[in-house]
């Protein structure tokens, strides 16, 4: 992919047998060919697009097209020109006009801003993952051989080996001025390693990425010094690296310099050299790279584009206005977890930052039953996120969102989708700081225990990491637990984490009815229960990390956080009356998705509460209550967990409220029921591994 009719001609003057092709539904114009591989004999079939403007959002969409249109496609390669970082005072880092930069460590969003305490700051490299480790290789290989004189490009620039470049000829070196604060400046030496004064450097690194035109000294003094390995900024790799990786495809970036990003020395001249100098590496690159080979797959992947062009175009318009520094992260991921079953593709590790990538991705994935896109739902959440700041701008989106649903037949799924009955509701902020404690009986040793936390750090988001892991003893249980606390309140405190915190115990059903919730742990040298610091809850070990249940699970999850409520609680077989048998119970809560609570006859420990338990987790029941107490009779407490499932999203809150009771009337009242009922809270999104956290 190139950005310039300029670029896209460079190309075609280092590609073979070029041809034009078009597909009657896409909208793009392509040229194929093909180019000489690593191995002899056999070659790399090729596409060749330039979208019709420059620019993040419209690359992101033709880039869409056309990995539908050609879903063999492994990778998808950026070049073309770029604006130089020169470092003046750094002879071995400076850029000059027509060098060579390739972004073999990743692409910086310089347009994606984060603003938090005050503070603005952009954010790191993305997308390093899915640079083609292929072409990392072939880079390699061309760096060794450049070592030992062999700058295979070079072939490609010199006019009298290839009469192609005569057509793109190297301006004279009196045109390359740099200028600082609008007066010409001195470039440094030339390093002695340095290839010949006609020829162009080849730098390794970043590139920048943003969707606004670079012309601002200060600007690119700043992302120089922020970024000490970024040599050239542009403005359609983001979208087109975030896109590619989203859907499973890799990608890559060679750029040439052509202008300085400052507005006193900006012109054309050093285009047509720069774009063939770019294309040069690429042939080159490709030259030393194996083929690829693929597996035969239909000639459209799936259905070509979700809106046809026109209503595309207007779409991206809006989106251009949302601001740069909008963190759409929580908004990626309210989509996804509406979105209950979202095909075969897999949930990409890094979210997109720019609306138009998330679109682009969730254009791609499969539709619901009632054909509503995760698509379409994203930019509804989207709206209700911007509608705050700008009402505008919301009611664009809205209006946008409105005349396609109508038109797809669709706008009652949305409607549907969005549970409030007429758009959609605002999006949740996300999980809240927690520290997960996993407990697991060693697999040798059975009187060892293994401790493992993780910890959310920040609201947002869940992305757990892995704490702290003990090998202990059973009778060391209480003691570690209060040692991993005390780990998790250092860290929030060092991190100036705000919020209400929660402790969560993932645990086998062997150990899963343990009193955790009144473990101690030391508040300024006094011991103190858990459960009245913090909102406690235990999880299924076991359904974690079974995928069979997962569907059942999520779904019931889902109905859980509609409102108004309309799930059901499930008691158990002795609440009944006659007492219904386990098995005829059991398929009951299997068959009826709207059982969301389950309350147990018995604790876990007694072989009914173990047996209805096991029903309720392979069900996918989210909530599970229970009274610890061995021979407490039902009626007892029966009253009590009416009034705490009344309303089951708030159930873990209320039933702080009632451990704070039990705790404060310990001598008056020992039997509290809050000092016996146990909480399994199992939310399907907060999944941690031994590897630190995160969905699997």
């Amino acid at each position: 992919m190139a950005a310039l009719p300029v670029e896209l001609g460079a190309l075609i003057e280092v590609v073979d047998d070029v041809r034009t092709y078009k597909d009657d539904d896409d909208p793009n114009d392509y040229r194929l060919g093909r180019i000489p591989s690593g191995t002899a004999g056999q070659f790399h079939s090729v596409v060749l697009l330039i979208p019709p403007r420059d620019g993040t959002q419209l690359a992101a969409t033709c880039c869409a097209h056309m990995l539908r249109t050609f879903p063999n496609i492994r990778t998808v390669i950026m070049t073309g020109i770029a604006g130089g970082i020169p470092r003046p005072r750094q002879p071995h880092k400076h850029v000059r006009l027509g060098d060579i930069v390739v972004a073999h460590e990743g692409i910086v969003n310089y347009g994606s801003v984060r603003r938090e305490d005050g503070t603005t700051s952009l954010r790191g490299p993305q997308g390093a993952g899915s640079i083609s480790l292929q072409l990392v290789q072939a880079m390699n290989e061309l760096r060794m051989a450049a070592g030992r004189g062999d700058r295979r490009w070079e072939h490609w620039l010199d006019p009298v080996r290839s009469p192609r470049a005569a057509e793109f000829p190297r301006p004279s070196e009196e045109t390359d001025i740099l200028y600082a604060r609008g007066y010409p400046t001195a470039h440094p030496p030339r390093p002695e390693s340095d290839t010949p004064a006609n020829m162009p450097r080849v730098h390794y690194g970043v590139i920048g990425s943003s969707d606004t035109l670079m012309a601002d000294e200060d600007l690119r003094d700043e992302l120089a010094s922020e970024f000490p390995s970024m040599y050239a900024v542009e403005m359609e790799g983001v979208g087109v690296a975030a896109g590619t990786s989203l859907i499973g495809k890799s990608w890559f970036m060679v750029r040439s310099v052509a202008d300085y990003c400052e507005r006193t020395g900006k012109n054309d001249s050093w285009h047509p050299y720069a774009s063939y100098v770019a294309a040069a590496y690429v042939r080159a690159l490709l030259g030393v790279a194996k083929p690829v080979r693929v597996s035969p797959a239909p000639q459209k992947a799936s259905p070509l584009p979700l809106v046809d062009d026109t209503g595309q175009q207007a779409l991206d318009a809006i989106l251009r206005k949302v601001p740069a520094d909008l963190d759409i992260e929580p908004v990626w991921q309210e989509t996804l977890q509406s979105h209950a079953n979202p095909g075969p593709q897999q949930v990409p590790n890094e979210p997109p930052h720019v609306p138009a990538e998330a679109f682009h991705s969730l254009a791609s994935r499969n539709a619901g039953a009632s054909g509503l896109s995760p698509a379409i739902v994203f930019l509804a959440y989207l709206a209700e996120v911007i509608r705050p700041t700008d009402t505008g701008l919301a009611d664009r989106l809205d209006a946008w969102i409105a005349d396609y649903t109508r038109d797809a037949g669709v706008d009652e799924a949305l409607r549907a989708r969005l549970r409030s009955g007429s758009g959609a509701r605002p999006v949740a902020p996300g999980a809240g700081p927690a520290l997960v404690i996993e407990l697991a009986v060693d697999g040798i040793n059975r009187r060892r225990f293994r401790v493992t936390s993780f910890i959310q750090e920040h609201a947002g988001p869940w992305r757990p990491r892995r704490l702290t892991v003990d090998d202990i003893t059973e009778q060391q249980i209480e003691e570690a637990v209060s040692r991993h606390i005390d780990g998790a309140e250092r860290t929030w405190a060092e991190l100036r984490t705000k919020g209400q915190a929660g402790i969560e115990f993932v645990l086998p059903t062997s150990m899963i009815n343990l009193p955790v919730q009144w473990y101690r742990t030391l508040r300024m040298d006094d011991p103190e229960p858990i459960c009245v610091l913090y909102e406690v809850a235990v999880r299924s070990g076991e359904r974690m990390r079974a995928h069979s249940v997962r569907r059942d699970w999520i779904n019931r999850w889902e109905r859980l956080e509609q409102q108004p409520f309309t799930g059901q609680v499930q008691w158990g077989t002795r609440y009944s009356f006659p007492q219904a048998s386990v098995e005829s119970w059991s398929h009951e809560l299997s068959g009826n998705d709207r059982r969301v609570v389950v309350v147990l006859s018995a604790p876990p420990d007694d072989e009914l509460g173990a047996r209805e338990l096991r029903a309720a987790l392979k069900a996918g029941v989210p909530i599970i209550l229970w009274d610890q107490r061995p021979r407490q009779a039902p009626a007892d407490t029966k009253g009590n967990l009416e009034d705490l499932t009344e309303n089951p999203s708030s159930l873990p809150a209320h039933l702080k409220v009632a451990r704070v009771e039990a705790a404060r009337r310990e001598v008056a009242e020992p039997h509290h029921y809050g000092r016996s009922v146990a909480l399994l809270w199992d939310d399907p999104t907060r999944l941690v591994d031994d590897g630190g956290g995160g969905r699997p």
